[in-house]
């Protein structure tokens, strides 16, 4: 198992529906600090900024669960408002950078994000009085991940895993057989209890998509 220690969820997950396809943006707050990670954050960064200035939050890191148009296009503007440094694994970088892998080339807004930190599959790292694991989970992507909250028992997919669903394949750098592989390599084996935010959609746990999702 990957987890550890006991879970506690006294913790908040604010969730922002941006852009034009409805992506998941998270807010992520310890109970004891006014700063957070902001994750995903795929369009109105003036949106995400309003919401962190209402509530007195800082933040201090925007993590890319992976390089999409609809995941990333707020990013160089969050950035630049909050002067917070990106996070993407390693192998993502080439996708994020360049406009036509990602999609936002077709979009009508050329987006390119030079990640201030790239990560590696199991690193884990200590951000805004949170304990967070990078699971590496390519598939949708060549370079998408996960982020773990070790302490919390809650993991941000991305476009990995939806409730009852997965993420598509047919794009850029994708490979079905190597996200189903992902899935049950590095999402199944933990808890039943641990509880699962989507880039799209709405929350789920492993117990559930162990028993229910009709592609694993």
């Amino acid at each position: 198992m990957l987890e550890r220690g006991c879970i506690v969820r006294t913790i908040h997950v604010k969730t922002l529906v941006l852009g034009m396809v409805h992506s998941n943006c998270y807010i992520v707050k310890s109970p004891n600090s006014q700063e957070v990670v902001v994750i995903d954050p795929g369009a109105n960064e003036n949106t995400i900024d309003k919401y962190l200035k209402e509530n007195d939050l800082e933040c201090k890191s925007i993590f890319l669960t992976h390089g999409h148009f609809d995941h990333i296009t707020a990013a160089p503007g969050l950035k630049a408002l909050t002067n917070a440094p990106v996070y993407a694994h390693e192998a993502e970088v080439k996708l994020i950078n360049d406009p036509e892998l990602n999609a936002s080339a077709y979009m009508g807004d050329e987006i390119s994000v030079n990640p201030d930190m790239r990560l590696r599959d199991n690193e884990e790292l200590q951000i805004a009085g949170l304990t967070w694991r990078v699971i590496y989970t390519p598939g949708h992507t060549e370079g998408g991940v996960c982020y773990y909250l070790l302490d919390h028992g809650i993991i941000f997919s991305g476009d990995t895993l939806f409730y009852e669903s997965i993420g598509r394949t047919d794009f850029p750098t994708g490979n079905h057989k190597m996200l189903i592989e992902s899935i049950q390599n590095q999402l199944m084996v933990l808890s039943d209890d641990i509880e699962v935010y989507p880039g799209h959609g709405r929350p789920t746990t492993i117990g559930h998509e162990r028993t229910s999702n009709p592609y694993l």
